[in-house]
């Protein structure tokens, strides 16, 4: 019985050897995704970490720290699935899905998508001096008011950075933020 133990481990790793040896290769690039929500996924990133690198005024530090979502579903999911619950500062993060008829002048991050590129002025007009960090991916961006836009350049995204348009609305944007961006406008 105690050489049946003994030989029973030696034949159970040849067993799995063979079977790996002879498994379908696996992709080495790792799993696919979707294109549309590995955008979102590294989108939400930068966005909190936006919020993370940027200064609000003293009495916006209290209370949930409010991200809005115009547009974008996939993009919204992916906040709250990530950062829901998570804090900046000591402020908990509270995640909305912003409709255009909705006030979204509570928000200290709102994010307009581009199916709502068509309100950006709007949505700039209301926000001006309201200490929201306006977030957009849509061409042109910067020179209506938003604050950081996302580009994609060689297939990376990447996002540009317009100081002015962030200290219209009462924020500090640190040097970690500017370092970070392919293009500032001081």
């Amino acid at each position: 019985m105690q050489r049946y133990m003994q030989i029973r481990p030696f034949v159970l790793l040849t067993l799995l050897s063979a079977v790996f040896a002879f498994a379908p290769a696996t992709d080495p690039e790792g799993p696919r995704f979707d294109e549309k929500d590995t955008a979102a996924m590294i989108k939400a990133s930068y966005i909190y970490n936006f919020a993370k690198l940027v200064d609000w005024p003293d009495e916006n530090k209290r209370g949930n720290f409010i991200i809005g979502v115009m547009g974008g579903s996939s993009m919204y999911q992916q906040l709250v699935t990530k950062y829901n619950g998570k804090t900046i500062g000591s402020q908990p993060i509270e995640i909305r899905k912003i409709s255009n008829t909705q006030n979204f002048t509570t928000c200290h991050v709102l994010f307009v998508d581009n199916e709502f590129s068509t309100a950006i002025d709007e949505v700039v007009k209301h926000t001006n001096g309201t200490s929201t960090l306006l977030v957009s991916h849509q061409n042109g961006a910067l020179s209506k008011g938003v604050a950081i836009n996302f580009v994609v350049v060689d297939d990376n995204l990447k996002f540009e950075l317009s100081v002015p348009n962030a200290e219209r609305n009462n924020l500090f944007v640190g040097s970690t933020l500017k370092s970070l961006a392919l293009h500032v406008e001081n």
